[in-house]
């Protein structure tokens, strides 16, 4: 049976909690506060029945997951950044589009790049076009205009 803390009833005034915002501001628990609460665990438990092995092993497992799901969180912000501005290079440019039930392409200049959901928009005049049903992008010329 392992021995739990209850981080509730450790004191404010320990060292551990020096650099810590109080819990009502916090809307996460991340790996400092895990590692806070690991800590607080080894240093109160009961030594004549202390941490086991594999306690001990299935917490570090966890703080691992939980690591590796904030950097691959970091890597998909990321990706999603750079995404919209790749989108935003179409900013300015005359593209060609077919939406379902319609027979002809309708054109016209992207003026923004918009998100929704996960789906990434072009903004022509009050439209949205999504962007899988954009057929053509051209650069506007001086002859175009």
């Amino acid at each position: 049976m392992s021995n739990w803390v209850d981080i509730t009833t450790v004191s404010k005034n320990n060292s551990i909690y020096k650099n810590s915002k109080p819990f009502e501001e916090k809307s996460k628990l991340g790996k400092d506060d895990f590692l806070r609460i690991l800590t607080t665990q080894l240093a109160h438990q009961d030594p004549s029945n202390p941490l086991q092995d594999k306690d001990f092993i299935a917490q570090m497992a966890t703080f691992s997951s939980l690591e590796q799901m904030t950097n691959l969180n970091k890597t998909i912000d990321t990706l999603a950044g750079r995404q919209m501005s790749q989108y935003a290079g179409t900013i300015g440019k005359e593209i060609s589009w077919t939406l379902e039930g319609s027979t002809s392409p309708e054109t016209g200049v992207v003026t923004g790049v918009s998100t929704q959901n996960g789906d990434y928009f072009y903004l022509v005049g009050n439209e949205k076009v999504p962007m899988e049903k954009v057929t053509e992008i051209k650069q506007i010329t001086t002859e175009s205009k």
